[in-house]
């Protein structure tokens, strides 16, 4: 039983370790995510509460359709649909550009905050 515990162990570690290389030398994948990129509006490597907040209200912002202050199940529906549209439509444009042989653009730099 010890074996296999220690073996299952091993295999996990070994499987952690060589994901985190593996996405680390990634060429295809950004070094931050752009959401985290995007709410860190100072470019401080981190989100402060009131960046996290400042995110939060632009989301309400962007959700509320009839800008009442108030977000309505139907509200939110169409929000998610809206947004699975431009997924989508994101999804199909980089598989064209792969059938095509292009590489994938780098990712786009994050806007400069306004201070």
């Amino acid at each position: 039983m010890k074996k296999i515990s220690f073996c299952a162990v091993s295999l996990l570690a070994a499987f952690t370790v060589s994901s985190a290389i593996a996405a680390e030398s990634s060429p295809h994948r950004p070094a931050a995510h752009p959401m985290f990129e995007k709410a860190d509006a100072n470019s401080d490597g981190g989100i402060s509460k009131d960046e996290w907040r400042a995110k939060g209200d632009s989301m309400f912002t962007e959700i509320d359709g009839d800008k009442d202050g108030k977000l309505t199940k139907d509200e939110m529906k169409a929000h998610h649909e809206a947004k699975r549209a431009e997924w989508k439509q994101r999804r199909e444009a980089r598989a064209a550009k792969a059938a095509a042989g292009e590489k994938p653009a780098a990712a786009a730099p994050a806007p400069a905050a306004n201070k």
